[in-house]
């Protein structure tokens, strides 16, 4: 299974991941971590890095290749790259990610928990430009790949714009002065996020999509979390 965890910054994916990453770890599974993999090794992984792992939790953009750019210079507050600039290179790390791993993973049938991927380029681009449509994100090869091997769940964290900031402020390592994490955008993006234009894109190819309480105590949403994933692979 295929299960994608998205929402604004701040949203409560990483509370979500990790508590389906504790699970995993409980029962003895193996993990394969990408972030981890990727920081520590400067490159993009492969389903051969995987080795014999029982579940691969991935993370876009990545930290190596196109996704590491992304990260490292176009996507800071100010940055002189273009709306267009930046959907085509979220499609090009898309694609390295997907053929390197992602494909591969999903015919091997293992377990594929992924923070932010094509769902996150059909919600959040659009925001940047009135020419960057949906229509125009879709047809990038790399988002077309993903569209194509979409995933099987999509968990939409949802929180009101100002709880997500709130949160953001407080974390310690959020200090990179993301683009989408200014307040404007912030506000549009959560209203992207309640329509459902976007994401008839995967719903034809049959991801389904679940919306996660995500304003709640993290003692809760632990709990929710970890219900909502036993109902989903059991």
């Amino acid at each position: 299974m295929f299960i994608m965890v998205d929402g604004v910054d701040g949203s409560g994916k990483s509370t979500v991941s990790r508590a389906w990453r504790d699970m995993f770890e409980a029962r003895g599974m193996k993990i394969f971590d990408t972030v981890a993999f990727e920081k520590s090794n400067g490159r993009i992984a492969t389903i051969d890095d995987a080795g014999d792992a029982d579940v691969i939790c991935s993370a876009e953009p990545g930290y190596a290749g196109v996704g590491k750019f992304l990260r490292d210079n176009m996507l800071k507050a100010g940055s002189a790259y273009s709306a267009r600039e930046v959907t085509e290179s979220f499609a090009e790390q898309r694609r390295e990610r997907y053929e390197a791993l992602i494909i591969p993973a999903i015919k091997r049938k293992l377990l594929i928990v992924q923070d932010r991927g094509i769902t996150s380029s059909l919600a959040y681009q659009p925001t940047m430009s009135p020419e960057i449509t949906e229509d125009f994100v879709a047809s990038l090869p790399g988002n077309q790949l993903a569209i194509e091997w979409r995933p099987d769940v999509v968990i939409i964290c949802e929180v009101p714009p100002d709880v997500a900031l709130a949160r953001l402020a407080r974390r310690a390592d959020k200090s990179d002065d993301a683009m989408f994490e200014q307040r404007d955008y912030m506000a549009r993006i959560a209203q992207r996020y309640l329509t459902d234009s976007w994401k008839v894109f995967l719903q034809k190819q049959g991801s389904q999509f679940i919306s996660f309480d995500a304003d709640q105590p993290i003692a809760l949403a632990i709990k929710a979390a970890q219900h909502l994933l036993l109902d989903l692979i059991y």
